[in-house]
């Protein structure tokens, strides 16, 4: 059970922060808690956010 979250777990977060740094133009703006939880929504939600980042453009 350890194996599969981290085989399934570390690779999210790893794509996450590929994310967060590709994707970090926002943040300068942002200052305290508002900081801290966009950043873990990136890291977390990479996934939609990738699916609504396609159908904008």
């Amino acid at each position: 059970m350890t194996y599969l979250a981290l085989a399934v777990g570390v690779p999210y977060l790893a794509i996450g922060m590929i994310w967060l740094i590709s994707h970090r133009d926002h943040l300068g703006e942002l200052h305290g808690l508002d900081l801290i939880f966009s950043t873990l929504g990136q890291i977390t939600a990479w996934p939609v956010l990738i699916i609504a980042d396609i159908s904008l453009r």
